[in-house]
Formats: structure tokens, C-alpha cells, sequence
């Protein structure tokens, strides 16, 4: 991702970040300035050594970014994140599926629990001296 490419879904963003490497013992404040599913601009002071590889963590989105630095200039770097499989965003057609599966659950106990109403009902009707497979609906 280079930052021309990165430009195109990209939101502006004021959000507070830490880089953290060196297995989270190195940690440098910094400010997510712009930000896309594939990867952020962010600042840095200019003084500052940054590894190739990182976490971004970025508190108010509850976030963190495996990233990897593309480019830097005097205040700037911008990194694409690395995803890994848990990280990896489900495809449309697999959120589909989930979709589908949960409204098939629900209807299956909604049909569960109908079928418990209609036993209740016959037994109320039985009880009436009614019988309950003659009634038409």
C-alpha cells in the first residue's frame, strides 16, 4: 500500500495511539491522523526510531493493529496492517451464512414453542368436552 493508494478509503481521524514493540516493552505515543481498513497515517515525532513491524494500539477503538511501516517522512508514517487469520475480516458470504443460521435457530424455537401453545390449546379444548381435530382453521 503505498500512500497514494491509501488515500482512497482513508477517514480523517483524531485519535489518541500507541506504537508498542520489543514485546510490549517499548512503547511510543502517537496520533492516528487518518485511517482505512487496510492501514493509517500516523504522526510521530521526528526524533523517534520506529521497527519495521508493530502493534498499533488505539484505546478508543478497543483496537490493535498488527502494522507494518510503508513510509516516513519529517512527522509521518504510514502503515498497512497485517492480518492475521483471527483478525481477518469474514467474507459477505460467510456473514450471510451466520445471518442465516441464527434467523433459521430462532424460527426452529419459535416453531418449538407454537407447538407447545397448540398442545395446550387441544388439552384446553378436551377439557371443554371439545374435540380438538374437529376444529376447521
Amino acid at each position: 500500500m503505498e500512500e497514494k493508494a491509501s488515500r482512497t478509503d482513508m477517514v480523517k481521524t483524531f485519535l489518541r495511539a500507541q506504537i508498542v514493540y520489543n514485546n510490549g516493552l517499548t512503547t511510543i505515543d502517537c496520533l492516528v491522523k487518518s485511517i482505512s481498513s487496510a492501514g493509517a497515517k500516523v504522526a510521530i515525532s521526528d526524533s523517534l526510531s520506529v521497527p519495521a513491524e508493530f502493534d498499533l494500539c488505539i484505546p478508543q477503538k478497543n483496537k490493535t493493529y498488527r502494522s507494518r511501516m510503508l513510509w516516513r517522512d519529517t512527522t509521518t508514517i504510514g502503515v498497512e496492517f497485517i492480518l492475521t487469520e483471527t483478525q481477518a475480516e469474514p467474507s459477505e458470504p460467510e456473514i450471510k451464512s451466520d445471518l442465516v443460521a441464527a434467523r433459521i435457530r430462532k424460527l426452529e424455537i419459535q416453531n418449538a414453542e407454537l407447538k407447545i401453545r397448540i398442545r395446550d390449546l387441544c388439552k384446553r379444548l378436551e377439557n371443554l368436552g371439545q374435540d380438538p381435530d374437529f376444529i376447521v382453521f
